[in-house]
């Protein structure tokens, strides 16, 4: 029985402890737009992109692709 109520618990709650905060865009972005602190928020997001302590780190950088709102923004869609 306990085998069973940690199987369920751990498969119930897996996703929600996988959750984490990321940098996305704020608004629709296009590639080549040089970032600001306006385009970016943090928010729960998936996949895992930036981590919220490094978003100033984006100010400045040069967006690769473009990006919907809501956007994950990862290391790899960052220039400069």
């Amino acid at each position: 029985n306990v085998i069973i109520v940690h199987c369920f618990l751990v498969d119930f709650l897996c996703p929600f402890l996988q959750l984490g905060k990321s940098v996305v865009a704020r608004k629709p972005l296009q590639k080549g737009e040089i970032l600001t602190l306006d385009m970016l928020t943090v928010k729960v997001a998936e996949p895992h992109g930036v981590r919220p302590e490094n978003i100033f780190k984006l100010v400045g950088k040069k967006i690769t692709e473009d990006l919907e709102e809501d956007a994950t923004i990862t290391d790899a869609m960052i220039k400069g």
